[in-house]
């Protein structure tokens, strides 16, 4: 069966973006100032040391030096690792706040409301199986007003945001029209698409 529109995707794209931009400048401008600021106090340190060592305490400045540097790039790197992680939990969290508040719109009863005509159209036989999530009155009477045929409905838990599962047991098919799977396609593309990959080497 083809896949129903993705109203909730385009719904919420330019608010992903937007965030996800804005995050990632601040982000950048965090870690390069962690850097200048470790690579700042090293030099420091390196000139210090130099000016009272001798000659003889050069090859041991040189390793103090290079012992350092790779500190300051470990530091660097898990800097960057933790805030890059920070960053996206927050966009996906806001993203999430945003789906759980259209849930509660008629833009969703609207869009809930297409999905079932058209598993009412493109699917014969009784029988069919939904499953929403436990509160959700809106999907639960669109269901029983809008699908003509015999079906069962199961409310879940597994469905935390809102849409259905829907399987027919006369042609073997199962669709999942959930908020939830729409969100996490859109955060496996966010991932892969994303340019949040920051260099942790230092020059």
């Amino acid at each position: 069966m083809p896949y129903i529109e993705n109203d909730v995707l385009q719904y919420f794209k330019k608010e992903i973006e937007e965030a996800a931009s804005e995050k990632m400048d601040a982000l950048k401008k965090n870690i390069e100032e962690i850097k200048q600021k470790q690579l700042t106090a090293i030099e420091e340190e390196i000139r210090d040391t130099i000016d009272k060592a001798t000659e003889t305490e050069l090859l041991e400045i040189n390793t103090d030096f290079s012992a350092s540097m790779n500190r300051v790039k470990t530091n660097s790197h898990q800097t960057i690792i933790k805030k890059k992680h920070d960053l996206m939990d927050t966009i996906l969290e806001e993203v999430r706040k945003k789906l759980v508040q259209f849930v509660k719109t008629d833009q969703y009863k609207k869009s809930m409301e297409k999905a079932v005509k058209k598993i009412n159209d493109k699917f014969c036989g009784d029988n069919f199986f939904f499953q929403i999530k436990a509160d959700d009155k809106v999907l639960e009477e669109l269901i029983q007003a809008k699908f003509s045929k015999s079906c069962t409905i199961q409310k879940v838990d597994t469905i935390q945001i809102g849409g259905f599962i829907g399987v027919c047991s006369a042609k073997g098919i199962l669709t999942d029209q959930t908020i939830d799977n729409q969100l996490e396609e859109a955060k496996k593309k966010f991932y892969e698409r994303s340019n949040l990959a920051v260099k942790s080497e230092v020059k």
